[in-house]
């Protein structure tokens, strides 16, 4: 590998391992805030977390034009180009879940003295808990080269799944009879959005496990049975495996 291959290869590394760490900074603090019961989002919060998200669009934009230059400038071997080609839909997933971070956090502050919310806080917090556990062993199975930890996040996003389902009956269950109040239904559709945008994180956390597995094995285990893809498998390093 010549010098500045390794060069460019470390670089998007380097950039992904920091745009993740943002995206999972985000996600404590929106379960930190659901942890706490206090809603009550300070302008200052709001401003720092709207910066952070600017900061995730800009690595996204960053680390393609990096996949860009390494493609076509360094020739990359078939496993670092698996790597890279992995970074690539990490910060796009990534981008996507601090999206959704965003609008979770500006929802709860429409909510936030509405009475409703109280019926769910405990359920959300402890959804998104697990989510966002989803998300870090998701992206710690790439930057560890860790297949277990990516077949975890694959086998528990049935998990978040079925939680979203009795959500949604809930939020339904509870909304019935109260089509007349405007304001109450307002605050259900809001939870409803909560919730869905949860379990779509969840997704994106399965996506990025995906990829992880990609780089790791070489194959393409998206829409395949979590049954076929257990198997064993030797770690890679990008560069030092063809």
């Amino acid at each position: 590998m010549t010098v500045k291959k390794e060069n460019a290869i470390n670089n998007i590394h380097e950039d992904v391992e920091k745009m993740s760490e943002l995206i999972l900074g985000q996600l404590r603090q929106l379960d930190e805030l659901l942890c706490s019961g206090d809603l009550e989002i300070g302008d200052e919060k709001k401003r720092v977390f709207r910066e952070t998200e600017r900061e995730i669009d800009e690595y996204e934009i960053k680390i393609s034009d990096e996949f860009i230059n390494i493609v076509s400038l360094h020739k990359p071997v078939a496993s670092e180009l698996r790597f890279v080609i992995a970074c690539y839909r990490l910060s796009i997933n990534l981008e996507r879940i601090g999206d959704m971070s965003l609008k979770i956090l500006r929802i709860l502050s429409e909510i936030k003295h509405q009475p409703n919310i109280n019926e769910f806080i405990d359920e959300i917090s402890s959804m998104l808990g697990m989510t966002a556990n989803m998300v870090e062993k998701s992206i710690l199975s790439f930057l560890n080269n860790d297949m277990d930890y990516a077949i975890w996040t694959l086998k528990n996003d049935d998990v978040i799944d079925e939680i979203n389902n009795k959500m949604i009956k809930k939020i339904i269950k509870k909304s019935r009879g109260k089509f007349s109040d405007s304001q109450t239904l307002s605050n259900f559709i809001n939870i409803k959005i909560i919730v869905s945008n949860i379990e779509r994180i969840a997704d994106q956390s399965t996506n990025i496990a995906e990829a992880s597995i990609y780089y790791l094995k070489g194959e393409d285990v998206r829409h395949s049975d979590i049954s076929k893809i257990e198997s064993g498998t030797d770690e890679v390093q990008p560069g030092k495996n063809e």
